[in-house]
């Protein structure tokens, strides 16, 4: 019998259905991969941002309200953190107040804090009033004296100094007294990175520490609302399938 092999149009036809073959594979393999990253990225964002929201909702129901204020660019929002709130009797204006710690802070370091009582909106002063604390504390703010002992109730001349008694303008229509950190803490976004710091005295932001990376702009925090007491949080970040957007609405914790 006669031996016949493959001619060469047979031998093209075949080499190019492998290479045709190969090519879709490899598109295949290509898009699988780039799914795969991009998906991935996508997720780390997500988290990088949810934990960035989580961490900044978890700390603004530690803030004081009026003491809460948004830059004017909205790249920076501040406040001040609370340690205690709890209510009095009598009046703060004529030293014969009366101070009722709650049960679950009664145990609580007051030495060296400050008092707040109907203190004024940063909102309603231009920010100045809270923009240098604690180094000036706002009107109805008051620095504790050192050397106190903590109880159920304190009087007036337990907390603050008679020779040099404090001087609040006004009461609470709600009898009511909130005890503050003496810092500020401010979260800012600049060049794409959202970062916070504290100010405890001078001018400077100190223990700045990065909370999230690759933000698309700077304006991150919409204006704060002292009657709602909401502030809106929108985070976009760039991914290789297009900007995320995370936005949110926060609730501060303490009012006045």
């Amino acid at each position: 019998m006669k031996c016949r092999g493959f001619t060469l149009l047979e031998l093209v036809i075949v080499l190019v259905l492998i290479a045709i073959s190969s090519m879709i594979g490899l598109r295949f393999i290509s898009d699988m991969a780039y799914n795969h990253v991009s998906s991935a990225e996508r997720g780390q964002a997500l988290a990088g941002a949810r934990f960035a929201i989580e961490r900044l909702r978890r700390e603004l129901r530690q803030a004081y309200s009026p003491s809460v204020y948004v830059r004017v660019d909205n790249k920076c929002i501040s406040y001040v953190p609370v340690i205690a709130a709890g209510t009095y009797t009598g009046q703060v204006q004529n030293a014969s107040a009366e101070f009722i710690l709650p049960v679950n802070f009664q145990k609580i370091e007051l030495n060296g804090n400050n008092m707040a009582i109907n203190a004024p909106s940063a909102i309603d002063t231009g920010l100045a009033a809270w923009q240098s604390y604690p180094a000036d504390l706002p009107e109805n703010v008051v620095s504790l004296k050192t050397g106190i002992t903590n109880a159920n109730g304190l009087g007036f001349a337990d907390l603050f100094d008679n020779t040099n008694p404090p001087d609040f303008l006004s009461d609470s229509s709600k009898k009511r007294y909130t005890l503050l950190k003496p810092e500020q803490v401010r979260f800012c976004v600049e060049n794409g990175k959202l970062k916070r710091a504290t100010q405890k005295g001078g001018p400077d932001w100190e223990n700045s520490s990065l909370m999230l990376t690759g933000l698309v702009s700077d304006n991150v925090f919409g204006e704060y609302s002292q009657s709602s007491q909401l502030v809106t949080v929108d985070l976009t970040l760039a991914t290789r399938d297009g900007n995320l957007v995370l936005s949110s609405q926060l609730q501060v914790g303490y009012e006045p």
